[in-house]
């Protein structure tokens, strides 16, 4: 039986010098030349662990980058990682790559520079053990993710479509768990149009869609547990122009969390017969939004992948379980694709987003990376 554990350790040196160079890079979103660099990175490592690269050139953002290392096999396994982070320029810099008592912290640490190399390294080490019994691996670098992926999105069909499994690296909780479920998101906008009049004049004459949003807002707020998981935040409000006039105009912003595709047209219809009534005599309401990262459900080949994550897992010494999240990720894509999909697959990682506090357990790196080409193998075997 391989020890990944050993090859990966053995490289593990290798793995710190690229985890370093790519935390110090600025790379946020929209910082296009810092999200290059990262891919370019990718591509020089793809090409020495023998891969052939694919780049997706791109005017905004940065270019995506796909690596596919080619088998004699049958099984199809694509694996998922971001380049890009939450951070503006100068961050780097402000917070370098450190280790502090056994954490490495840093600008993207955790989501996901490590995660992404996780990838990139467990990949190598399959191919360098002489295992073959596959016909394509491929690791795809995007570029925006945490913009939701709205590049990035469109490519997925064409790499993840039909493939035995899909493996997203964001990072594993902070208790270890991976990730098997994720809510579908979006966000829907009301829009109130009421009548304006003058508020010490006549104010009788106005029919305020301030105050009509306010009670529509408490009534959908009403709707959170509708169907199982779901969640519904009233997150922003506005409207009006002056305070001596009755408000004609007023908007919210929502975000919606659901467990399951099936939760979408329910949830839209309970939304609209709220909206439907009169709630200020003069004043209209309309919805517009939609669920634009469909769920990630636990359907029996996500199972699956689960159960051979587990006995992965306890090969290598160690237990994990999976839990569902409320965040959103690329997994909701690949799995809306009907591809079986499994996430949190990248070293141990917490309080991604937090510049200061962001950090990965140093000591996750090499079981986390082995269990990840177990996983990989235990799918191409069709185990």
């Amino acid at each position: 039986m391989t020890d990944f554990s050993k090859m990966i350790s053995d490289v593990l040196p290798n793995y710190m010098r690229d985890l370093e160079t790519c935390v110090n890079i600025d790379c946020g979103t929209h910082s296009k030349a810092g999200v290059d660099a990262i891919g370019k990175i990718m591509q020089e490592r793809f090409r020495e662990f023998g891969a052939d690269v694919t780049v997706f050139p791109h005017e905004k953002y940065g270019d995506c980058v796909y690596g596919r290392w080619r088998g004699k096999g049958a099984a199809r396994i694509v694996m998922i990682g971001h380049m890009d982070t939450v951070y503006v320029d100068g961050t780097a810099s402000q917070n370098p790559f450190r280790k502090l008592a056994g954490r490495l912290k840093g600008p993207g640490v955790g989501d996901m520079k490590s995660g992404l190399l996780s990838g990139l390294y467990a990949a190598h080490t399959i191919v360098k053990s002489g295992f073959e019994n596959f016909a394509e691996i491929g690791l795809f670098c995007n570029s925006e993710e945490e913009v939701g992926s709205p590049i990035s999105s469109q490519l997925y069909p064409q790499f993840a479509r039909g493939a035995n499994a899909a493996l997203v690296l964001e990072p594993a909780r902070a208790n270890g768990a991976i990730v098997s479920a994720r809510k579908g998101s979006g966000t829907y906008q009301v829009t109130v149009h009421g009548k304006a009049s003058h508020a010490g004049v006549e104010p009788e004459k106005g029919a305020s869609a301030v105050i009509a949003l306010a009670r529509y807002a408490d009534l959908l707020n009403a709707l959170n547990g509708l169907r199982p998981g779901l969640t519904l935040n009233v997150g922003v409000m506005h409207g009006g122009t002056r305070p001596n006039v009755v408000a004609d105009f007023a908007q919210a912003e929502i975000d919606v969390r659901i467990l399951r595709a099936q939760d979408t047209e329910p949830l839209e219809q309970a939304m609209r017969e709220i909206l439907s009534r009169e709630v200020v005599p003069g004043a209209t309401a309309e919805l517009s939004g939609s669920i634009a990262n469909p769920a990630m459900e636990k359907t029996p080949a996500t199972a699956h992948l689960v159960d051979l994550a587990k006995n992965a897992a306890r090969d290598l010494g160690f237990e994990i379980e999976d839990v569902a999240t409320g965040g959103a990720s690329d997994g909701n894509y690949t799995a809306s694709l009907g591809t079986p999909t499994l996430d949190g697959l990248g070293p141990i990682s917490g309080e991604g987003h937090n510049v200061v506090t962001e950090w990965t357990d140093a000591n996750s790196i090499v079981p986390r990376t082995a269990l990840l080409a177990k996983l990989i193998v235990a799918i191409a075997e069709g185990k």
